[in-house]
């Protein structure tokens, strides 16, 4: 009698567990067939959100030659850059507009590195830091792969999207660093 006791309450015990964990699958699965797949932040998913970004920004940047085109980002895509950035960028733009009518402000357009863009750009290599991801993005111009790097792109996964935090580019500068040496010239300028 004992041992059947202790039988049927171990076939229980096992019983409301495999219904328990059941029921969590099943509520698992369900939640996932109805709602966005989980991004795993690793360097492959990195990579593809850097092209996604220059896949829609590079025929916008060689349309707009004239323009800014970076500005349109900041109000079309700004959720895509780190609020650091947005700030430097938009600080940049206001007051490079309000100098005497003079535009002081970047030379060159910030995601591509050139006054000049070329029709398409391409992830070419994604290196992992401790907490980002930086993507080497090369042009192409005239249907030709270049081989120099244009820009590397930095991105962090914040909370559950990617965003862009820094441009690095060949010359050893950063996009951070020059919106931070123009403005602190148009200081020096205003003296």
């Amino acid at each position: 009698m004992i041992g059947n006791a202790c039988e049927s309450g171990l076939n229980h015990r096992v019983w409301a567990f495999l219904a328990a964990m059941t029921a969590v699958l099943v509520a698992v699965a369900g939640n996932a067939t109805n709602s966005e797949p989980l991004v795993v932040a690793d360097r492959n998913s990195a990579g593809a959100f850097v092209q996604d970004f220059y896949d829609w920004y590079s025929p916008l940047a060689f349309r707009q030659k004239e323009s800014l085109p970076w500005n349109s980002v900041l109000t079309q895509r700004r959720d895509l850059f780190a609020l650091k950035l947005v700030y430097a960028l938009k600080r940049d733009s206001l007051a490079s507009a309000n100098i005497d009518g003079t535009y002081t402000g970047l030379d060159v357009d910030p995601f591509l590195n050139t006054e000049n863009p070329c029709e398409h750009y391409l992830v070419a290599q994604v290196l992992e830091y401790t907490k980002s991801f930086r993507a080497e993005v090369k042009p192409i111009c005239n249907g030709k792969l270049q081989a120099k790097t244009a820009v590397t792109a930095e991105v962090v996964f914040n909370k559950d999207r990617w965003q862009f935090t820094n441009f690095y580019y060949p010359e050893g500068q950063d996009l951070l660093r020059v919106l931070g040496e123009l403005r602190k010239e148009r200081r020096n300028d205003l003296k």
